[in-house]
């Protein structure tokens, strides 16, 4: 499949990803946007991170909103040669100034660590989790627009501060534990929840399906039976290099109906 193609069908499956609120979740406003069909994109950057990649479909998308003005993105606000941090877009929507800080994220439940629902969200590597995400974007992303050196570089292309609303447009896919119900979910959109993940011992469990496991901009992806699946002992064996660096690789996973899976393999 050529780049393209490639990232036709990863910005698809930006598309069909959700909000991981609606409304408003530790303060945060969210900023739904209504993205048309899937754009076609020429993105010369082969090696493209994932977040990035996702800032490239928003910007994309944004550009084609008639009622909107994209007037700076990823504007690094540097003061005396060390940069203070990143805004990454902002907009005028039907001529009202915002600022945009956009995320998207994969979390998993787990449900032995204390404190509430938001509290439980980690990262598949257990290196991040919602809780420190959203702590970040209230205490150093959004204050970053009232610093003053933000005020005087906006001051340069007519604007202030002041007058931009804050908001964040956050998407996520989300992972419960092998056969946990969606039901506990109550702080989240539970439309995000999009498979489920095991350890390397329940993946004993699946010996008669066939695995794939995509790469890391492909995560974006619904599972498709257009690759070149693995069996159970062709796919432990690429899994246990993965876990062995503390790693949990993301599968697809297809059982003898055909059906499809998506789901994460942790390693703790």
């Amino acid at each position: 499949m050529s780049h393209s193609r490639n990232n036709s069908a990863r910005h698809t499956g930006y598309l069909k990803s959700n909000e991981l609120w609606y409304g408003e979740l530790y303060g945060l406003s969210q900023y739904e946007i209504n993205f048309g069909k899937s754009i076609e994109l020429t993105i010369p950057n082969k090696k493209l991170r994932l977040g990035l990649l996702v800032e490239q479909f928003i910007f994309a998308s944004l550009r084609e909103n008639k009622n909107i003005e994209l007037l700076k993105t990823n504007l690094q606000i540097v003061q005396n040669k060390k940069t203070l941090g990143e805004l990454d877009c902002l907009i005028l929507d039907k001529g009202k100034p915002i600022h945009l800080e956009l995320v998207y994220k994969f979390y998993l439940y787990d449900p032995s660590i204390p404190g509430n629902e938001i509290d439980k969200w980690i990262g598949p590597n257990r290196n991040d989790s919602l809780k420190q995400k959203l702590a970040k974007l209230k205490t150093k992303q959004m204050p970053l627009l009232s610093h003053p050196k933000t005020n005087e570089i906006l001051n340069d292309f007519g604007y202030n501060s002041e007058v931009f609303d804050q908001k964040v447009h956050f998407k996520a896919q989300l992972f419960l534990p092998l056969g946990q119900s969606e039901q506990i979910i109550h702080e989240v959109n539970t439309a995000c929840i999009c498979g489920f993940y095991i350890t390397r011992q329940e993946l004993a469990s699946f010996k008669q399906n066939e695995f794939f496991l995509p790469a890391k901009l492909d995560w974006l992806n619904d599972p498709h039976s257009d690759v070149l699946w693995l069996s159970h002992s062709q796919c432990l064996a690429v899994i246990e290099i993965e876990l062995n660096q503390s790693r949990s690789p993301l599968c697809w996973m297809k059982d003898s109906k055909g059906k499809m899976t998506k789901l994460f393999v942790v390693f703790w």
